[in-house]
């Protein structure tokens, strides 16, 4: 009895390859999965990486739900998902492009570099270079760090979810420090891009494809994206580096945040997706703090709400998941069907990106929002008091 289905094929002209990157031993390294456009596979090839590389993944999934038993049952539930992407495949660089533009995806709570392929997939199959971050601040459901044993091989060493209890005022500092973790991550695995894009990155696992990514990154047009989280990740990395020109907040959490961190934030365009589910006033007053009226900046500030969604539909596992009552019933998915908030959620994403960055991709965002009125609510659908903005 199979309950879960493939993953999407990305809807760019191009196919997409992928690898990880673990840049050197140690807890301070940078892990992330590349996306970048490659050479055709056949959709059926074992070419195509699981969407649950290991066990420890489901254990971690399992252990943040609380639901330790169910570690089995969930791995087995999932363990023939696969992402839409060749592993290790040569880069092919789109015709008519001369560099690739590069994104950042940052995880939400208890989510991993996975979590969220559909999205990075998508991307890169429209001609750019993703690296979807693995944060070591302990917010992953699980995730590793690399030592070097006495007979010179790497062993991996998990770390396991950190669940933050005391109340406050400890749980926001858990949090604001976590937040700050994840950004300089965020801004490192930048610099790694950098000295991939120069011919100098180094790798632990020496990954032999690196080399032709010589030369072929536009580190000019860059942004990032993020979910929950990930999304107050998106804000705090644009407080702390210029060199991200867009943020893409999806159904950001804004509780990590502190005020110097809304202060600090970058004249970049921003975008919030919200889920009509998820958001209450006070972390929609705090969205509102970044208005651009607020700071009075030219950039293009906007919230925009998806109609009949949840927190957990720009994720993919109401995607995997085969039938719509299940992902409903356990609140993975509002009662829109999952693939069209998913396609919508994504060009949206693109109209942004495209926009803001110069790419020649995605259609305009207010013909866009225009042209789905019944789907996307302009603003939020939660009121709030304008005197707390």
């Amino acid at each position: 009895f199979n309950m879960t289905r493939a993953l999407p094929k990305p809807s760019g002209p191009w196919s997409v390859g992928c690898f990880d990157v673990t840049t050197k031993c140690g807890e301070d390294r940078c892990l992330f999965r590349l996306y970048y456009p490659s050479k055709e596979i056949n959709p059926d090839s074992m070419q195509q990486p699981l969407w649950l590389p290991e066990n420890e993944y489901a254990a971690g999934f399992t252990n943040f739900l609380k639901v330790p038993s169910l570690t089995r049952v969930f791995g087995w539930i999932f363990s023939t998902s696969r992402i839409p992407a060749s592993w290790k495949t040569d880069l092919v660089m789109p015709s008519g492009v001369q560099k690739l533009p590069v994104i950042l995806f940052s995880h939400g709570l208890g989510a991993n570099k996975t979590t969220y392929s559909n999205i990075c997939t998508e991307l890169a199959s429209h001609g750019t270079l993703v690296a979807a971050v693995e944060h070591s601040d302990k917010s992953a459901s699980a995730t590793y760090y690399l030592e070097e044993n006495l007979g010179g091989e790497f062993e991996k060493k998990w770390i396991e979810f950190l669940r933050v209890s005391g109340g406050e005022p400890v749980e926001q500092q858990i949090r604001n420090k976590q937040v700050r973790h994840r950004a300089d991550e965020c801004c490192r695995i930048l610099d790694c891009l950098q000295n991939l894009n120069d011919g100098n990155l180094k790798t632990v696992e020496g990954n032999e494809n690196l080399n032709q990514f010589k030369g072929n990154l536009d580190l000019d047009k860059c942004g990032i994206l993020g979910h929950s989280f990930g999304g107050a990740t998106t804000v705090t990395s644009l407080s702390m580096d210029s060199r991200f020109k867009v943020g893409i907040a999806l159904d950001s959490w804004m509780y990590p945040l502190d005020k110097d961190i809304y202060c600090s934030v970058n004249s970049v365009p921003l975008l919030f997706i919200n889920s009509e589910s998820f958001q209450w006033p006070s972390n929609i007053a705090n969205m509102r703090k970044l208005d651009l009226d607020t700071f009075n900046i030219p950039a293009e500030r906007r919230i925009i709400t998806l109609s009949n969604s949840t927190h957990h539909s720009q994720c993919d596992f109401p995607l995997l998941l085969k039938y719509h009552f299940l992902s409903k019933s356990l609140g993975l998915a509002g009662t829109a069907d999952p693939l069209s908030v998913s396609q919508l959620n994504n060009s949206i994403i693109l109209a942004f990106i495209g926009t803001h960055l110069g790419l020649e991709f995605g259609k305009d965002l207010t013909e866009l929002i225009n042209a789905n009125k019944e789907t996307i609510i302009r603003g939020s659908n939660v009121q709030v008091d304008e005197e707390k903005v």
